[in-house]
């Protein structure tokens, strides 16, 4: 049919076609609305797709596949196939093509994109991320590294066994670092060995790419597996900074601005997760209200009088911001609307707050980690991994750097049941 790529390996599969996409049955002319051809898949079951491959990379002797011999699996519609994805050749600018690169690439492109903030009103994510930008990157060997980091790290989160999250995750450390040598090279103008239209629109994709991975990178997974964050008593906060600057950006980036996610702001909370799942959530952050409402008094009992006579001060200012922000989202179904307020609050604390955190001071962390246990608690119905995996982090550092701390460490116990 005009303008219809469908590909499928039997004619009875594609006079359904016909007749659920085009209107089309009973129609016994098939050589009028299709042809024969030569197809292969990389993958099997329900995201199965067909493409064509031509006569020329048949083996020598081979016999075509008989059309009522296909597989017995459902094949999705197949339109406008980007013509990158054609003519792409596995050497040069490719990543080398074994089992875990396609396993990754799979991942991404049916699972992974399905979870990344809406950056194009004309497009959803699921076309942005896993057409668009797959085309893009299929173009370049360090664009289409940081596509397979950012699916390796979303493994790490989905597999329940320890060894291979740090396998997802040392692998995507690996991806990562061959990205950054290619986005360098981008961000300084050296690379263009493509129009200049397509270098800009690689250029804009390359920054959001990274803006994903900055937040992807610091997943709990990463605390045991990744020798960037390093767990101990002593320089367990060693990373802090840069965890908060990687949110900062994150946060005012096109991605964090919107943070629209397709799978789950298509539909009404209550409808997607279940109204029970929204009522124990926002059950946790009255409980969080609570214990916040309490911290000025628990921290005056366990710490005394402040060493300093501004401490108290930005302390109970950003208590204080953090209430509000709190009461503010409890009756908030809209993700972007909530990660907004939340998100906000690092910009809200004092400069002196600031200063407290640098220094690892013990009441700041601990309002730090009471404002990442909100983050958990609210991403936790909409299934945001990037940042329910950093807000964790930083609740798990906290609580191991004051595990040696009787009083501190009851203060931040339980933020995460």
């Amino acid at each position: 049919m005009t303008r219809c790529g469908h590909l499928c390996a039997s004619s009875k599969r594609m006079r359904r076609h016909w007749s659920d996409v085009h209107g089309i049955s009973g129609s016994n002319d098939f050589a009028s609305h299709a042809r024969s051809v030569n197809l292969q898949t990389f993958f099997r079951g329900t995201k199965l797709k067909y493409f064509e491959v031509s006569v020329e990379s048949r083996a020598p002797g081979s016999q075509s596949l008989d059309e009522g011999a296909g597989c017995n699996r459902m094949e999705p519609a197949v339109h406008d196939v980007p013509s990158q994805a054609q003519s792409m050749s596995l050497s040069g600018s490719s990543p080398v093509v074994d089992l875990e690169t396609l396993t990754y690439f799979h991942h991404f492109t049916t699972t992974t994109c399905l979870t990344l903030p809406k950056i194009d009103d004309s497009l959803p994510a699921s076309k942005y991320w896993g057409t668009y930008i797959v085309s893009l990157a299929l173009q370049q060997h360090w664009l289409m590294c940081g596509l397979l980091a950012v699916s390796a790290y979303h493994s790490a989160t989905l597999d329940g066994e320890k060894t291979a999250q740090e396998k997802h995750y040392g692998r995507a450390t690996n991806l990562r670092s061959e990205f950054g040598v290619g986005f360098k090279k981008i961000m300084s103008n050296t690379l263009n060995n493509f129009p200049t239209e397509t270098f800009q629109k690689t250029r804009t994709v390359a920054i959001q790419v990274r803006s994903i991975m900055s937040c992807a990178r610091w997943l709990p997974t990463g605390l045991a597996a990744n020798q960037e964050v390093v767990l101990d008593s002593t320089t367990g906060l060693s990373q802090l900074q840069y965890l908060l600057c990687d949110i900062r950006d994150f946060a005012s980036s096109e991605l964090g601005k919107s943070l629209e996610i397709e799978q789950s702001m298509g539909d009404d909370p209550q409808t997607s997760f279940g109204t029970n799942s929204l009522q124990v959530t926002v059950t946790a952050l009255a409980v969080l209200l609570n214990r916040l409402q309490m911290l000025p008094y628990r921290m005056a009992e366990i710490f005394g009088k402040p060493d300093h006579e501004q401490d108290a001060p930005a302390i109970l200012l950003s208590i204080g911001a953090l209430i509000r922000c709190c009461s503010s989202i409890c009756n908030c179904n809209d993700l972007p609307r909530a990660w907004q307020s939340i998100s906000t609050w690092l910009n809200k604390t004092t400069n002196h707050f600031n200063h407290m955190i640098s220094l690892h001071h013990t009441a700041a962390l601990i309002v730090l980690a009471h404002w990442a246990a909100i983050l958990v608690k609210w991403t936790e119905v909409y299934e945001c991994w990037l940042i329910q995996g950093f807000s964790r982090t930083i609740v798990l550092l906290i609580s191991e750097h004051l595990s040696m701390h009787d009083g501190a460490r009851g203060l931040v116990e339980g933020l995460l049941e």
